[in-house]
């Protein structure tokens, strides 16, 4: 009765309080267009959600909301109902709480059958990069009453592994709960990685395990009741999955050091040279791709573009079109994924010049210097006293693909021409406002 009595109350204050939320003073905006696959074709089925958030920043994706009802329900928004894609791809998001920090997201969460690879909005472009195992695509705020129509969503099957557990007499090993561990070797040996755990097989003792690592060797290792089994090494190219998998438990448990090895119809291995030309390839027309896209740095959420550019003062005129500045490194993690995006092939101008006419040390935006990576003591030194010297024509800073590291570009130096291309950074993403005067979107 006191449980009872319990669980009433609870219902009832989770009433009231999804019945404040709804009547708090907002307003309602709509999200639409349709999914396509990489050729263009709709995506039938596919559920597309839109949660928001009040505010301009969006919660922390490392931060597990706490259960306490209090806490769960502060200043969240009632969500807008998710849409379904029809046989043409349509989708159809209304009643969004505006204003908010939405985030474009494919249900359910980590564990749909298709990943988000760029996002069109209002005709800008955004590419999204999978490979950093973060989910939820894209954040930007909505203004209110904004309609935001004709959006096209691509995306792609993801990678994945779906097997069968046999249990030593051949029968599936029906709804039983096992340890399901995935380890990759990445294909020229450098790196590798295991992940998984506790998985519950379904009622044929089938499972499915989404690979967010790309090209590499996989071996699946199943243990259950003391009973080990492990598939050869299995090699899968980017986008590839294996659906064929049947891995038997023996009656016995196995020894350890040896345990059972099975694998039923994995994709044969290319030949080195023609999968090297073949990676070579699909990584060049990636670059083609994202050229000219929006990239999401899904550490601080901040859109990256890669542009062609003649000089670095074209570069500045790009980015002052575009609401963006050049980008700033802030530290070595935000490099790497920069140069892991656009490539190491390249140079790049970045928003750093060396001496200022204030005689401060900052990156073009203001923001002050906390990451520096030259190319010689030397340069790191020239700065410094360029910077104290308050130089009236600094000299501008270009990052090295080839090395990651930043050198400075003077005046008659070859670094100058063959630098062609540079980085812009926006650090925030507005839907539905008003057009700009003038030919600069302000923020």
């Amino acid at each position: 009765m006191k449980r009872s009595y319990v669980t009433s109350v609870v219902v009832f204050a989770v009433s009231m309080v999804l019945l404040f939320a709804t009547s708090l003073p907002s307003i309602a905006a709509s999200f639409s267009g349709r999914v396509v696959d990489e050729d263009g074709q709709p995506v039938e089925g596919l559920i597309v959600a839109l949660p928001s958030f009040p505010g301009n920043t969006p919660p922390d994706p490392h931060h597990r909301v706490q259960i306490e009802l209090p806490e769960w329900f502060e200043g969240m928004f009632p969500p807008a109902p998710p849409s379904e894609t029809d046989a043409m791809g349509a989708f159809s998001i209304r009643n969004i709480a505006t204003p908010s920090v939405s985030r474009l997201t494919l249900f359910p969460e980590r564990n749909s059958d298709y990943e988000l690879i760029s996002v069109e909005i209002e005709g800008i472009p955004f590419y999204l990069d999978q490979r950093q195992h973060h989910f939820g695509g894209l954040n930007f705020s909505i203004e209110p009453d904004a309609d935001i129509e004709n959006v096209e969503i691509t995306v792609r099957l993801r990678m994945r592994i779906r097997g069968r557990v046999l249990s030593a007499d051949g029968t599936p090993l029906r709804n039983a709960r096992v340890n399901l561990m995935v380890s990759h070797r990445d294909v020229d040996g450098r790196g590798s990685g295991r992940g998984g755990g506790t998985r519950t097989l379904d009622a044929d003792g089938y499972f499915v395990d989404y690979l967010d690592d790309g090209t590499a060797y996989y071996t699946v290792t199943v243990t259950y009741q003391g009973q080990a089994v492990e598939s050869e090494a299995i090699l899968l190219e980017e986008g590839q999955r294996l659906d064929g998998l049947v891995l038997k438990l023996e009656e016995d448990p196995p020894d350890a050091s040896n345990p059972e090895r099975i694998v039923v119809r994995p994709p044969q291995p290319r030949d080195p040279a023609h999968f090297e030309a073949e990676r070579k390839r699909l990584e060049a027309a990636r670059r083609r791709e994202r050229e000219g896209m929006w990239a999401i740095n899904p550490d601080n959420r901040h859109a990256y573009k890669m542009i062609r550019c003649e000089t670095r003062e074209e570069a500045q005129a790009q980015a002052d079109a575009q609401g963006a500045h050049l980008v700033v490194i802030n530290d070595n993690a935000e490099q790497e994924w920069l140069l892991e995006v656009f490539g190491k092939s390249e140079n790049y101008w970045i928003g750093l010049i060396n001496g200022s006419e204030e005689g401060k040390q900052q990156w073009d935006n203001g923001e002050p210097i906390t990451y520096t990576n030259w190319m010689s003591p030397q340069e790191a030194a020239e700065i410094t006293t360029s910077a104290q010297d308050g130089s009236a024509k600094p000299n501008y800073i270009v990052l090295i693909g080839m090395s990651g590291k930043w050198q400075i570009a003077r005046p008659g130096d070859p670094l100058i021409r063959i630098t062609e291309r540079a980085i812009l950074e926006k650090e925030n993403f507005i839907i539905g406002a008003p057009a700009p005067e003038g030919d600069v979107e302000k923020h």
